[in-house]
């Protein structure tokens, strides 16, 4: 008998330790479970906040306008995988398209009308705008082909980027040693030596053979009449005129298009003018009237007499008219503009001064249309690459830059004078 209890009893604690190992490896199992299940909630609660963070950053970079914060990479899409396919460098101005619903599906950027992409963590918003006025030259009929790993260049010259792969488009200036071209929605200048191929192609867009400048003095507001000289305007002759080259949609230059013009380095569209205005008097009254129709124009101002902060407007070009030199009497000829004889040095000074307080401007307009060879060469010295003069004739391609004819406005011109130049 007690060999049987001695059995039953083994039997019950080897159940007992059964049970009891079984019991503890389902609790362990259980805890491992409860374990693995919380740290999935933690992870996918990680990763959901890691997402949320990337989203945010995705939308606070994204902008239709950006910035590049570093030297960096351009990407092209292949199949869903975004592959080096060039650089860029810091502080670089690039639009990009729209995007309605940004996603974590967004983390490249798309350039606007290119195939490149610019990574969302590479850039941020900005508020700069790039200058878009070429879309308004017509291109030349030369098609041109750039080898591989090609450098890109701003107007200045300053690197902008590098593509890897050859880029195939038409020319929209021609300089000496550049190419200006149109790509990653900008102008942007190639060196001829960087192109492999050129190709003459057909082009059926109609460009201007000349272009003419025309010449306002002294606007004078509705109910002032203390002005009854034939180059004054009235605010609805002024109206009058802007308003057509608006409605007809005609392109106003700036001078450096009309430098551009005369070497042969850019095609206008034929329906082009240059408004230009002198002296400064008044000048004021011409700004709400180009602002209201969006048209440009170069004001020749004779810097000592007026600050140049009277006349800020982004539709205003400001050029020299002298510092101080637009009087009458001084010289022997003509009306005696102090240029045609005064000695050398004190032109020159004036010349400078004018220059450094116009921001360096390469434009220069002649006091009372009047010039010789020697002003000229005074005014090439100081650095000017342009002259105005009066007349009444086109400008063309290939004529003397320090001789560009104006037509004068008068009063008594209306619209169809100003159409006449325009579609004439």
């Amino acid at each position: 008998m007690k060999i049987k209890s001695l059995r039953v009893l083994i039997i019950v604690t080897i159940f007992i330790s059964i049970v009891s190992i079984g019991s503890g490896i389902f609790i362990y199992n259980d805890m491992m479970k409860r374990e693995e299940v919380s740290l999935n909630v933690s992870r996918n609660r990680e990763s959901l906040i890691k997402d949320e963070n990337v989203l945010i950053k995705i939308k606070s970079n994204y902008s239709s306008v950006v910035r590049t914060t570093k030297d960096t990479k351009l990407y092209i899409n292949d199949n869903g995988e975004y592959i080096d396919a060039g650089s860029i460098n810091k502080d670089n101005i690039l639009e990009l398209e729209t995007i309605d619903n940004i996603s974590l599906d967004n983390k490249y950027f798309k350039l606007l009308d290119s195939d490149y992409y610019v990574s969302y963590k590479d850039v941020e918003p900005s508020d700069e705008s790039i200058n878009k006025r070429y879309l308004n030259y017509i291109e030349f009929s030369i098609e041109v082909t750039t080898k591989e790993s090609a450098i890109y260049y701003d107007e200045n010259f300053n690197e902008l980027f590098t593509l890897k792969d050859p880029i195939t488009t038409k020319v929209v200036v021609n300089l000496d040693d550049y190419y200006g071209i149109s790509l990653l929605s900008r102008l942007v200048y190639v060196k001829k030596e960087d192109v492999s191929n050129t190709v003459e192609v057909d082009s059926s867009e109609d460009m201007a053979v000349s272009v003419p400048a025309i010449l306002y003095h002294f606007i004078y507001l509705d109910g002032d009449s203390s002005c009854n000289d034939i180059i004054c305007h009235s605010e609805e002759q002024i109206d009058s005129h802007f308003k057509f080259l608006s409605d007809n949609d005609v392109f106003t230059l700036n001078t450096s298009e009309v430098l551009s013009f005369i070497k042969g380095e850019i095609n206008l569209p034929k329906k082009s003018i240059l408004i230009t205005i002198d002296d400064g008097a008044r000048a004021e009254n011409f700004i709400p009237f180009l602002e209201k129709y969006q048209l440009n124009a170069t004001l020749f101002l004779v810097s000592s007499w007026y600050p140049v902060s009277k006349f800020q407007s982004p539709y205003l070009e400001i050029a020299s008219h002298t510092h101080n030199m637009h009087t009458t009497g001084v010289c022997p000829t003509g009306q005696g503009g102090g240029i045609n004889c005064l000695p050398s040095d004190e032109i020159l000074n004036d010349l400078k001064l004018s220059r450094e307080t116009l921001n360096n401007t390469k434009a220069f307009c002649f006091p009372f249309y009047e010039y010789s060879n020697y002003s000229i060469n005074l005014v090439k010295e100081a650095g000017f690459e342009m002259a105005f003069i009066g007349g009444s004739t086109k400008i063309k391609k290939g004529i003397n830059p320090y001789k560009i004819p104006r037509y004068p406005i008068l009063s008594s011109f209306n619209v169809d004078y100003i159409s006449n130049l325009v579609l004439g």
